[in-house]
């Protein structure tokens, strides 16, 4: 189910609040992951290169030693893509977070009036503007 279509079916208030927490913790999930494996890719970047210059110092052949050079050239890339990756993942959370409080500041206050207001709210119709 995509997002659109979690929202599409939320026809009350709080149909929608339930919606966008929901969807505000997947967004919040995911960027932590994505958090989380740009560390991992990091330290294997730090793992490779450290591993090719210990090579280097024991006299290990130059094309092993390049091999294991240039993998940590190519975490290192990796690395930088999972960054940006992260930094976008950390606006998409951001961005839900203003979408959940938008939602709740502009409409809040009218959904806790009809839910403390001792009288039962009139049909739907009795609202629309003609």
């Amino acid at each position: 189910m995509t997002a659109t279509e979690s929202l599409r079916d939320a026809a009350t208030y709080a149909a929608l609040r339930t919606k966008l927490a929901w969807l505000t913790h997947q967004v919040h999930t995911h960027a932590e992951t994505v958090t989380q494996l740009t560390t991992d890719v990091e330290e294997t970047a730090e793992q490779m290169q450290d591993a090719s210059e210990t090579m280097k110092a024991l006299a290990v052949d130059a094309a092993t030693t390049a091999e294991f050079a240039d993998a940590a050239l190519v975490m290192t890339g990796a690395r930088e893509a999972a960054g940006a990756y992260t930094a976008a993942a950390d606006s998409a959370a951001a961005a839900a977070d203003d979408a959940k409080s938008t939602v709740e500041s502009d409409h809040g206050g009218i959904a806790d009036a009809v839910d403390t207001s001792p009288v039962d709210m009139a049909n739907a119709t009795f609202y629309t503007q003609q």
